[in-house]
Order: C-alpha cells, then structure tokens, then sequence
C-alpha cells in the first residue's frame, strides 16, 4: 500500500477575525475577506441607507428622520429593541414582527436645541434573528454655528485677583446673525459688552467677578437673532473654583 503523505500549506500569519460594522472580516495571509452576516445566514432586514447626512437648517428646534427597511428573508423577523446613544434623539416603530416581504420605517426625531457644529448619533436596531442581531443605524448632522463664543468659559481661582476678561461674540455674518442681548444671571458678576467696531456686529463682553473669596459660578446669555428663523439663546460660562 502506498503511504500517503500531507504538507500542510504554509501560513505568513494566523487566522483571525475580527468585527467591522456588523460585517465579519478575515484576514489570512495579509488578505482580506469580507463575510456578510446576512450573506452567511440568508437575507435579513435590509435598509435604504443606514446613514442619513443633511445640513440642519439655522433656527430649526427638532429634526425628524426616517429609516426604510423590508424584510428581505424567508421567515419573519422581530425586532427587540430600539436603543439611541443620546437622550437628544427618538426612534421608534409602529410594530415589532415583519413578514417577509414586509416593510417598514423607524422614525425618530433629534433635538438641536443650541447645539451648533458636527452632530453624530448613533441608533441601534437589535433583533431576535441571529444572523442579524444587532444593526447600526448613524445620524451625521451639521448645525450651521451661529455664533462663535471665545473662550466658552472663564475660569478665576479662589482667592485670586478679580481681574477683568473678555469674552468675543462674533456672530455668523453669512447667516445674517447678530447680537440682540448679552446679560449674566449673578450680581455676582459684572459685564459690559461693546461693538468690536462702529457698525460691527462682533462684541467683546468684559466680565469681572465682584470678589472671588469663595467658589461661584454664572451664565452669560447670548441671545441671537436669524432672519426667517426667529431667535436663538446661546450660553457662555463664568467660574470661580
């Protein structure tokens, strides 16, 4: 009888696999080889977009959103739960079990607030299938700045010189912002503010503690007006610690 030998093949580096962003991914020999979850196990719940990027429109208080799905698998599938990663957004569904075929659309909300510049949130679907247990679902906003507070928040030590500083208010002149108001809400703080320039709309708000013997602390409202968007309030921060 003739002996049968075997050579395994020669490996440049171990299997591993590893997660990324709901897909398996392989790598072998410094290859990669990308395996759907969904492709593994059937179809499952599939999403027009799983991302929605938009620019919010100055002075909008709340930002509605919609997710399209269908089930796209033989058999039906429930959804679990529904989880968002901040308390500024909603998502919710009409039902919870799809048929095949079936489809369906989360709908949720996202509070702007005062919040300006670059928003990510994110909204995760999680299921009772197991080849699809988990969905990321990604909100990527941006909130045009009204305006601009430098630096956010003045800071005074315990105990040290109550000395003057200078908050700058530049308003998003694009936008046609501009500066309606600037008010503390301590007696426990001077301010003062005045127009960078004659006919400017950017301000330097000069801010003092009155004493700084014990830790205290005060918001300096910005109230901002938009044409066609009414009126935002912004906040800067005044603290002896």
């Amino acid at each position: 009888m003739d002996l049968i030998t075997y050579t395994p093949l020669p490996m440049k580096a171990p299997l591993r696999l590893i997660s990324h962003h709901g897909i398996l991914v392989s790598t072998l020999s410094g290859a990669l080889l990308f395996l759907s979850a969904t492709g593994l196990y059937g179809k499952g719940l599939s999403f027009e977009s799983t991302v929605i990027e938009d620019v919010v429109k100055p002075g909008v208080k709340s930002y509605p959103f919609e997710f399209p799905f269908q089930n796209t698998g033989e058999r039906s599938i429930e959804i679990a739960r529904i989880k968002t990663t901040c308390g500024c957004t909603t998502a919710k569904l009409g039902k919870m079990i799809y048929a095949p075929g079936e489809t369906g659309v989360i709908k949720g909300t996202f509070s702007v607030g005062n919040r300006q510049g670059k928003q990510e949130k994110m909204i995760q679907v999680y299921t009772r299938d197991l080849s699809q247990p988990e969905i990321q679902l990604a909100l990527h906003l941006e909130i045009p700045q009204l305006v601009s507070l430098k630096p956010g928040l003045l800071l005074w030590r315990v105990g040290a010189e109550p000395e003057a500083k200078i908050l700058t208010v530049s308003p998003n002149s694009e936008l046609g912002a501009r500066v309606l108001s600037v008010e503390s809400d301590s007696t426990e703080f001077a301010i003062e503010a005045t127009p960078v320039g004659e006919g400017s709309q950017n301000y330097e708000v000069v801010v003092a503690p009155l004493k700084t013997g014990a830790a205290g602390r005060a918001l300096i409202k910005i109230e901002v007006g938009v044409p066609d968007a009414g009126t935002k309030t912004l906040y800067a921060h005044a603290l002896i610690r």
